[in-house]
């Protein structure tokens, strides 16, 4: 989950980079709906997960306080009854931590970014704890905290917590089949466990027989789920979210794709290298090119900002020419304004690519 908006919400675009073309209100609707299949809450970060790995959540929820920042542990200790009393106001109902506040001030008023009320750092902390949930986001995208008998199914509620051993396990399985092939340290990164449980987990596993030792370009040190298929050909064409898991974990990228990348939304303008929010493009098996996109929802535009060649993309004699990425970047951009709602798509120039991908869009 993450509030940029310049082009798509990052929640919303794996689902559409894995089947296309979607409605957004289906994914509102399997959070939000009368019988939810997924729920809000911290894995990798703050994501949308499974609503039936709750169960195998709850130690993390435990073991909290060892995570916090230092922000919430200092405030706790400041004032160790506002947990209990931001957590009373719900008993009214949902409510975000605006409401809440009341119009309470940032408690570091001098910093950029993130200057969290009091209250809303203490709703961050119940949060983290299990003690409330999210029962959805505004249109402004702040978080609607509830009580967990109000989010969370009583199905759910009602299923034996699995333990810390066993919830590992199920992270870790659930983890492998994602990720595919996998090294130990991207095992844990996939939900950001510790790795010594994560290495004892990946370890009963392989006893199990679940997960097998494999080399990937003769490197030794990779894992697979055993009897997984192994596709002759992949016809990919998508771009792909920063915060997807294909990527998230950028050194996993690095060694896997041969994909080094930084998201620059956090660098200043002068400095940044590709654009604000620029996106890899996945061409076949091979992440080809990127390109940053902003959404004119006012003149219905889809704008480029720029393209680029991926780098070393040229030299390479086993990747797609420039014309035949720029011609399926083309084609996948008109897919990618229709499911934005976007009438036209706009190049503006930025970009090795940009020349290339403008005489493709004709």
């Amino acid at each position: 989950m993450d509030s940029v908006n310049v082009f798509a919400r990052a929640h919303e675009m794996p689902m559409f980079s894995r089947c296309g073309p979607y409605d957004p209100a289906l994914l509102t609707g399997a959070v939000e709906g009368r019988s939810p299949l997924l729920h809000e809450t911290w894995a990798h970060v703050a994501s949308l997960v499974d609503i039936e790995l709750e169960p195998a959540l709850r130690y993390r929820r435990r073991d909290a306080a060892r995570e916090a920042w230092r922000s919430m542990v200092d405030l706790l200790d400041e004032n160790p009854r506002l947990v209990d009393e931001v957590i009373g106001r719900l008993a009214d109902g949902p409510a975000t931590a605006r409401q809440i506040s009341g119009g309470e001030r940032g408690t570091s008023p001098e910093e950029w970014g993130w200057n969290w009320s009091a209250s809303k750092t203490a709703l961050e902390w119940a949060w983290r704890c299990g003690r409330v949930a999210v029962a959805g986001r505004t249109a402004s995208f702040e978080k609607i905290y509830a009580l967990p008998d109000r989010v969370l199914p009583a199905r759910i509620r009602a299923l034996p917590e699995p333990g810390a051993e066993q919830g590992q396990r199920e992270l870790a399985v659930r983890a492998a089949t994602a990720l595919g092939v996998f090294t130990p340290a991207d095992l844990a990164d996939y939900f950001r466990t510790r790795r010594r449980p994560t290495d004892a987990a990946l370890s009963t596993l392989a006893s199990e027989g679940l997960v097998e030792p494999v080399t990937v370009d003769g490197e030794q040190g990779w894992w697979m789920c055993s009897g997984a298929s192994v596709p002759r050909r992949i016809e990919g064409c998508t771009v792909v979210s920063p915060f997807d898991p294909v990527v998230f974990r950028r050194e996993r990228a690095l060694r896997l794709h041969a994909l080094d990348y930084r998201i620059e939304i956090y660098v200043p303008r002068a400095r940044r290298r590709f654009g604000y929010y620029c996106l890899p493009f996945l061409l076949g098996q091979d992440f080809v090119a990127r390109v940053d996109l902003r959404a004119d929802r006012a003149a219905g535009v889809l704008e480029v900002a720029s393209a680029w060649r991926e780098p070393g993309a040229e030299e390479s004699p086993d990747l797609p020419g420039r014309r035949t990425v720029a011609t399926a970047l083309a084609g996948h951009l008109e897919e990618v304004a229709e499911w934005r709602g976007l009438d036209r798509i706009r190049v503006l120039g930025a970009g090795d690519l940009a020349p290339d991908l403008a005489r493709a869009m004709g």
